[in-house]
């Protein structure tokens, strides 16, 4: 079974309260795709920077935590961090994307084919 990638969104204003919360958000919907074990990624758009990599610890959901971002952004993914500490996405994980972080912008749901390459250099092969 290939993993599943998903990528989010921050702002400088919303990234210290994902990583306080351990959780990401979106206004739209499509986080109740993601599952428990599911990869995540998080696109800081204002730094043009992505970064990895987490886990969903449990389903996506509508207002896990209703009080975050003000009620913003109530679709939500409860996180932890894969590894010892955040790392930028760079060299041939950031390629498979072919999307450059400073200026374009990521569909949320990663392909199965770019995910396994990306899961791959980022988890060894594992």
């Amino acid at each position: 079974m290939i993993p599943r990638l998903f990528i989010f969104q921050c702002s400088n204003e919303t990234y210290v309260s994902c990583m306080e919360k351990g959780l990401f958000g979106s206004n739209l919907p499509w986080p109740l795709e993601v599952r428990k074990d599911d990869y995540c990624l998080l696109h800081h758009f204002e730094a043009g920077t992505l970064l990895g990599l987490w886990q969903a610890i449990g389903d996506g959901g509508k207002k896990l935590d209703s009080r975050a971002w003000n009620g913003k952004f109530p679709y939500q993914v409860k996180i932890r961090l894969v590894g010892a500490k955040v790392a930028e996405i760079t060299g041939p994980a950031l390629a498979a994307f072919q999307v450059d972080p400073r200026m374009g912008r990521f569909d949320p749901m990663v392909d199965e084919e770019v995910a396994k390459l990306v899961l791959d250099g980022l988890l060894g092969g594992n």
